[in-house]
């Protein structure tokens, strides 16, 4: 399926450096494009529901492009941690980062990354769930996280792969890649039933 894909002019809509990373995992070429989008979602919808509605957003950012274009594809993600009904965006600053590791400590939350993927003016897109626990965590090792790891442009204030990874999370289920940014599995399956 790779040869197959990579007969494509993939772009990912994406500025994360997570998953440029995870894409090149999965050996997929693709340039990066990314196109102002205003990352608004009705009020009402269901936490488990933005992130999929936000990278159908940025996804149809491109629809000119898809409906002239049939060799293109386009691949849209957001990730949202929601904890207790609260879904946790990027941090603005310290006290915000540290706030939110606050409200993670010691509870379970729920990492949701929808992508969307757009070939021929048609989008595809589905979302998948990671159920992650942390222990709970003291003042003094949130405050080290947040000084040293500058978790500014995560959403939830964390990246698993970080220290706070390896020293806090004490159970996951769901996949592991679906908590850095992009369900790589299940973006490889879609991709294949796209082409």
């Amino acid at each position: 399926m790779i040869e197959k894909l990579n007969k494509y002019n993939i772009i990912l809509a994406s500025g994360s450096p997570r998953r440029r990373e995870l894409m090149t995992m999965l050996g997929i070429n693709f340039t990066v494009k990314t196109k102002p989008t205003d990352e608004v979602y009705p009020d009402g919808t269901p936490a488990a529901q933005v992130s999929e509605y936000l990278a159908r957003l940025k996804a149809g950012a491109f629809m000119d492009e898809s409906l002239t274009d049939g060799n293109l594809i386009v691949i849209a993600a957001d990730t949202t941690v929601v904890v207790d009904n609260e879904i946790l965006g990027k941090p603005t600053d310290r006290a915000d980062a540290i706030a939110m590791l606050q409200k993670l400590s010691g509870k379970r939350h729920t990492v949701y990354s929808g992508v969307c993927i757009l070939k021929g003016g048609e989008s595809h897109s589905c979302t998948a769930q990671t159920d992650v626990w942390f222990r709970e965590l003291q003042q003094e090792e949130i405050e080290f996280y947040v000084d040293n790891y500058k978790p500014y442009d995560k959403a939830g204030a964390y990246a698993v792969q970080e220290w706070i990874g390896a020293a806090a999370i004490s159970r996951m289920e769901g996949a592991y890649y679906n908590v850095v940014g992009l369900p790589t599995q299940m973006l490889y399956v879609k991709l294949g039933e796209v082409v």
